[in-house]
């Protein structure tokens, strides 16, 4: 899984998303920053980029991910 497939999943589905993977093959550390996140906990957060990438992490393609999470205001 490269960098751009990642941004193109999450911005697929949360448009306004800056989006910033950094790691390699199936291990990711991916910084997002979306007005989406407004309101939500840090779980709700990860649990909607989960949902996201699920097609790529129930494949194998993505094995070992993280997430930093921020809206625009923080």
């Amino acid at each position: 899984m490269t960098d751009q497939d990642i941004i193109r999943m999450i911005q697929a589905e949360l448009p306004d998303a800056e989006v910033r993977p950094d790691g390699e093959g199936c291990n990711f550390r991916i910084a997002v920053t979306s007005s989406a996140f407004s309101g939500k906990t840090l779980l709700q957060q990860h649990q909607m980029l989960n949902n996201i990438l699920k097609p790529a992490l129930d494949s194998g393609e993505l094995h070992a991910v993280s997430y930093d999470t921020r809206t625009p205001q923080n």
